[in-house]
Formats: C-alpha cells, sequence, structure tokens
C-alpha cells in the first residue's frame, strides 16, 4: 500500500482509510467469515487504549525531530495559533455546524462545540514533508508543524472540558477553570520532569542503541500514562510534546552519536504503525456503521461533508487573518502568503480522529451524535488528505514560498551527476 502510494502520488492515509471503510462494509454485509471476524474485534478495541498505545508515539517523534533552535523564535508565533485561534476556530465551527448545516435536536451547541474542538487539531505532516521536499524555508515548516503540535494538546484540553457537557454532566465554571489549569499547567511541567530523567538516565549509557531507544519509549510512555491515568489529571498530550521538546533541546546530545540514527529510526517505525492503526480502525468503524440498520446518517450528510470541508477552510483563514497583525510582528513575522498556505495547509489526522473514536465509544453519547461527528472528522480528514495534500505543491510555487528556482534544481542536478560519476 506503501509502494501504491508513492506510485499514484495518493497520500497513504488516505489509502488505508479508504480501505478500511471497504472493509468494514463487507464485514458488515457479508460476514466474510475469520477475515470479517478478526476485522470486527480489531474494530472493537477501546477507543482509549488506542490513544494510550499510539498517540504518544507520534507526538513524541514530531516533538523530538522538530528544530529547537526555530522553535524557540516562533513560539510566540505557535502560542498564538494553538491558543486564541484554536478557541476562535472551535466557535466558530460550532456557528457553522448549528446555524449553516442546520444541526440540531440531540446535536446540541455543546455538541457542535465538541465537533469545533476536535476538527481543529490539525496534522500536516505530509505537507511539511512536501516542503521539506521543495525546499521551503525551515522556519515556514518548523512554524506549521509547531502550531500542530501545540493545537493537539489545545483542542485535547477543550474536547476534555466540553464532553462533560455532551455526557450529561454539569460542572461549575470553578470545576471547568481547575480543570483546565490541571490539565494545561500539569501536563508540560510532568514533560520536563520526563526530559530530566531521560537525559539523566541516558547520560548513562554509552554506544548501546537498544538501551537508548528503550529509554526514550520508557519515559515517553510513562510520563503520558502518568498524565492520564493517574489522580494528576494533567494532559498527557501537553506532557509528551514538553518532553520532545526539552530532548530536542538538551537531550540529543545525550544520545550516543552512533546509536542516534537508530533512535529516530525506531520512532519513525513506530509513528508509520500508529497513524495506520489509527486511519485504519476509524475507516472500518465508519464502514460497519455506514450499514447498519439503525445508522442515522443520510444522503444529506454526505451533501453537509462537502460543504463543511469548504467552510472550514475559510474559518482557519479568518482566524489566521484576524491573528496576523501581530503574527507579522513577532519570531520571524508571517507574509500574506504564508497565511494563504497556513490556511491551506491545516490537514487533519490521526488526533482528530482518536478523538472521534473517543465520541463513538461513549455510551452517555446519543448514537446521532457519534455518527455525526465520526463522519465529519473521519470525511474532512480523508478530503484534505486527498485534496489537500496532493495540491499543495503547486501552491507553494504560486506563492513564490519554494526559493529554488529552475536554474538552482539544474545546477543542483548537474553537481550530483557529476559527483556520481
Amino acid at each position: 500500500m506503501k509502494q501504491f502510494s508513492g506510485w499514484s502520488g495518493v497520500p497513504y492515509t488516505s489509502l488505508i482509510t479508504i480501505l478500511g471503510v471497504v472493509f468494514g462494509i463487507l464485514t458488515e454485509k457479508y460476514g466474510m467469515g475469520r477475515i470479517g471476524a478478526a476485522i470486527i474485534s480489531y474494530s472493537g478495541i477501546s477507543a482509549h487504549l488506542l490513544l494510550f498505545l499510539f498517540l504518544p508515539a507520534l507526538i513524541f517523534e514530531s516533538a523530538f525531530n522538530s528544530d529547537w533552535h526555530i522553535f524557540k523564535i516562533e513560539l510566540g508565533q505557535i502560542l498564538i495559533m494553538a491558543g486564541p485561534m484554536l478557541l476562535g476556530s472551535t466557535v466558530l465551527s460550532a456557528f457553522m455546524m448549528t446555524y449553516i448545516f442546520g444541526y440540531g435536536g440531540e446535536f446540541t451547541w455543546t455538541a457542535s462545540l465538541m465537533y469545533g474542538s476536535i476538527i481543529s487539531a490539525t496534522d500536516p505532516v505530509a505537507v511539511v514533508a512536501l516542503l521539506k521536499e521543495l525546499g521551503a524555508s525551515k522556519r515556514l515548516s518548523t512554524m506549521i508543524e509547531g502550531e500542530s503540535l501545540m493545537n493537539d494538546g489545545t483542542a485535547m484540553v477543550v474536547f476534555l472540558i466540553i464532553i462533560d457537557f455532551v455526557e450529561g454532566g454539569n460542572p461549575t465554571v470553578s470545576d471547568m477553570l481547575f480543570k483546565f489549569i490541571r490539565l494545561s499547567g500539569g501536563g508540560p511541567l510532568l514533560g520536563i520532569l520526563g526530559g530530566f530523567i531521560m537525559t539523566n538516565i541516558l547520560k548513562r549509557i554509552h554506544n548501546n542503541f537498544v538501551l537508548e531507544v528503550n529509554t526514550t519509549i520508557f519515559v515517553s510512555y510513562f510520563i503520558f500514562f502518568t498524565a492520564e491515568s493517574t489522580g494528576i489529571g494533567a494532559s498527557g498530550i501537553l506532557a509528551v510534546v514538553v518532553l520532545g521538546l526539552y530532548m530536542s533541546n538538551t537531550g540529543k546530545t545525550t544520545i550516543s552519536a552512533e546509536s542516534e540514527h537508530a533512535v529516530h529510526h525506531v520512532w519513525g517505525y513506530v509513528g508509520f504503525v500508529a497513524e495506520t492503526v489509527i486511519f485504519i480502525i476509524s475507516g472500518i468503524i465508519m464502514g460497519q456503521r455506514s450499514m447498519q440498520d439503525d445508522n442515522l446518517i443520510h444522503y444529506m450528510d454526505y451533501l453537509k461533508l462537502l460543504g463543511i470541508y469548504i467552510c472550514l477552510h475559510f474559518i482557519r483563514f479568518f482566524m489566521i487573518l484576524v491573528c496576523w497583525p501581530v503574527l507579522r510582528v513577532i519570531g520571524y513575522g508571517m507574509t500574506f502568503e504564508q497565511v494563504v498556505l497556513g490556511a491551506y495547509a491545516g490537514l487533519r489526522g490521526a488526533v482528530g480522529l482518536s478523538l472521534a473514536l473517543m465520541v463513538a465509544s461513549s455510551e452517555k453519547i446519543p448514537r446521532y451524535v457519534q455518527d455525526v461527528v465520526l463522519l465529519h472528522v473521519a470525511g474532512v480528514a480523508l478530503l484534505t488528505l486527498l485534496i489537500n495534500a496532493t495540491t499543495t505543491a503547486p501552491l507553494v510555487q504560486f506563492l513564490g514560498l519554494s526559493p529554488y528556482s529552475d536554474l538552482k534544481k539544474n545546477i543542483l542536478y548537474s553537481l550530483t551527476v557529476n559527483l556520481d560519476n
């Protein structure tokens, strides 16, 4: 499937999501014997277990590989885009669901806000890889990737606060404030503590890549589980983000030069497996639900999906434009061309799908809300991967954000040919 993706140009995650939908439809309609039974058993995996198994890998790998020097200069821009901009996008997305596309009844205003918090989490892995391939500014790719890292954590915090209302709870303002401080403050503190522990362990290991890889994996998961599964109640995503950034800043020097290559490759593979499992399970569940007798999704919901996909681009563009007067004067600044690319590069991915699966598995949330959220999160993720990820290259070249002219490319090609000869 990965080879077919490279040959066809269609993003790998889109292909496996479609494959999951096909498997889900076939197993629900025809059974498919033992294969169908195996698929059904995998699709029944707990969403919380999925979150705990795979999110730490995806997040740590991305944070660990970021360029800390550029990241810290752009931190102000990243925090604005992952904070006020995300909150604004959440509210506007909720407004869109309720007043533009007419979702009501069981799909209450709080359910719309919950959807807004989920769909505001971005995952521009495909775009960042493409920007690097095109030779675009590393500052630009770091800002897009950094915003994704931080807004995943922010989106999770907002989601955990709002889902209490959707599940029938009635927390007070003080309860929500305390939960917000605990989630958003406790996570980074745990991440710093985890970084301190990891670096001190790695300092005592020399040229043993097995132990060094295992140390990074153990501490990352230990910090995530401590944040999410103990009385601390902090944000595991923010904890792992800060842990990865801590390692990117000071921890890389504690990894042996001989082992660094292995550490990056192992984390890259773990991230690949995590993304594969999350996307294919999401596809299977969508396919199964679409064929069930109690399915509450109608053809109009699929038509609305296209409208929601388009509206989300306008919402993101509007929110970046609102923040632009500040974004253009801090960090490395931001040009209007970068605003356009930033709005278009807001792909949705694994984090949003994981949260949608949590909604779909909650017995306290009405089935209609589950089906609508899963459809419009997975559907938007699929469309952004199929359309945005495959058309970003011409947009980058049109906006003039790729510094390599045809002349430079020809010179570089000639040099490489001469060196090979």
